[in-house]
């Protein structure tokens, strides 16, 4: 069975907090015991000094009297303790059971061991003085002086249970301050866990949405710690996936619809071929328009592979250094019967920079080539192409701009999209897939540089492309003739 998060927070707060209030429970009651037998020894002691003091000289001289019987009674009542007198061989002299014919210190002898101790001036044990108590007592005794010699020892001693009685009372008290306690916090940590775990279950239910095609769901933030970051993080993940997926499903139809058009185009004319609808004197005409789609079926599939290929990231660069300048007119010259029957005036090369740069010179064309088709294929006849390469801070600048209807602001947005691709309708070039820009974004990205679009809606659009790794080629000068 697997266990919830939830559960184990919960779980495991509630073990350490128990454990906490067990290690403090017994760290008070230790220190609680040790603090009564401080107590009573400080007590005791005091009082069996007191004792030996007031009775010494009655002790030396055998004259121990009723006075100091009732002395003993008194004393032990203020302090709840018995008090037992012996001379220095351990017989009874008198205790503060006075006249009481139950009394345990009558007719008894101290053990030898025991009036060693004590009547060394130390004398502090837990028990049964050697079977003269029944139960266990703390005693506490001492010698008793006259002038010099020891004359005998006093003893005072409590019950030791008196003890239990009061750790039992401070046991009380931890148990009801525990159930109340430990319950409040039980409560307060169950609720703490279900609010911290409550995004993450709902983030579990949005994955297994998502699962389903449902990337609608979000979750909401109502937390500023790592769960609210992650659950930021989710949201965002969830508006990408939504996005890729209309996206997804766009490219899906459009390729779909590219590829059915020139297909069908293809069998309705090799069957008219074949069938003899199509008579043969007119056979090469409709066999040209064959070869245009099967090459516009070519196109859409190279492209297709590039995109693929772009983003493994296994792509490596073959950098060399190449004239960027040279390599733009080279582009220009293959568009050159697309420039004349369009009638197109290209401008700005008389005052591009002669630039080297070092890069994937393959690459760095295929990104001129898509830019400079782009602008040919939207600017309407007899318009213009403005072309600008100049080197600033180590890199080229290049500028493609073409007159044209333009792009709108939301087309500006998304123009670099994958699988973006505007409204077919402001061009009759129907060959575009809607990722040739794409292409272009991944390949600068590749080489560490930009791009960025910029149009005046029915004016012009602009590209401007930024590559790092570029200086100027200075013309070689020659030695004046002498």
């Amino acid at each position: 069975m697997r266990k919830s998060i939830f559960f184990k927070y919960f779980s495991i707060t509630a073990a350490i907090l128990f454990v906490s209030f067990l290690i403090f429970s017994v760290i008070l009651v230790v220190f609680s015991r040790n603090q009564w037998i401080s107590d009573k020894n400080e007590l005791l002691t005091g009082n069996v000094k007191t004792i030996s003091m007031v009775t010494a000289s009655t002790l030396a001289d055998n004259s121990f009297s009723d006075s100091m019987q009732d002395f003993l009674i008194i004393d032990g009542d203020m302090i709840d303790a018995d008090i037992y007198i012996a001379d220095i061989d351990g017989n009874y002299v008198g205790c503060s059971h006075g006249a009481q014919a139950d009394c345990v210190h009558k007719n008894t002898t101290i053990d030898s061991s025991i009036m060693q101790q004590a009547l060394a001036g130390c004398y502090e044990r837990v028990g049964t003085m050697r079977g003269l108590y029944q139960k266990d007592f703390y005693t506490v005794g001492t010698s008793i002086y006259y002038r010099g010699q020891t004359v005998g020892a006093v003893f005072a001693s409590v019950p030791f249970a008196e003890m239990d009685v009061y750790l039992g009372g401070i046991i009380r008290i931890i148990l009801i301050c525990a159930v109340i306690v430990m319950g409040m916090a039980f409560i307060a940590i169950y609720i703490a866990s279900a609010q911290m775990t409550r995004p993450i279950r709902l983030m579990a239910q949005a994955a297994r949405n998502m699962e389903k095609g449902n990337f609608l769901q979000r979750i909401p933030v109502e937390r500023h710690d790592e769960i609210g970051l992650l659950a930021e993080e989710f949201n965002t993940m969830a508006k990408s996936l939504s996005s890729l997926e209309s996206m997804r499903r766009s490219f899906i139809s459009s390729v779909s619809h590219e590829l059915k058009t020139p297909m069908t185009t293809i069998s309705g004319f090799i069957d008219g071929i074949l069938d003899g609808t199509i008579p043969p004197e007119q056979q090469t005409k409709y066999l040209n328009i064959v070869s245009d789609e099967t090459k516009r079926l070519s196109r859409l599939v190279n492209s297709m592979l590039q995109l693929s290929k772009l983003e493994s990231e296994t792509v490596v660069l073959n950098k060399t250094t190449f004239n960027v300048t040279d390599l733009l007119m080279r582009v220009l010259f293959s568009f050159e019967h697309r420039i004349d029957e369009k009638r197109l005036d290209i401008r700005g090369l008389d005052q591009a920079a002669n630039v080297q740069l070092t890069a994937d010179s393959d690459l760095i064309y295929q990104v001129l080539y898509n830019l400079v088709e782009n602008a040919i294929k939207f600017t309407p006849a007899g318009g213009y192409i403005e072309l600008s390469v100049a080197l600033d801070k180590g890199a080229v600048q290049l500028k493609i701009k073409n007159s044209g209807e333009g792009l709108t602001e939301q087309e500006l947005n998304r123009i670099f999209e994958r699988f973006y691709k505007t409204d077919r309708s402001r061009s009759e070039d129907k060959t575009g897939m809607g990722f040739g820009l794409y292409i272009v974004k991944t390949i600068v990205g590749l080489h560490g540089g930009t791009i960025r679009a910029s149009s005046v809606y029915g004016s012009y659009t602009c590209f401007e492309v930024i590559l790092p790794g570029a200086q100027e080629i200075k013309p070689i000068s020659t030695p004046q003739e002498h």
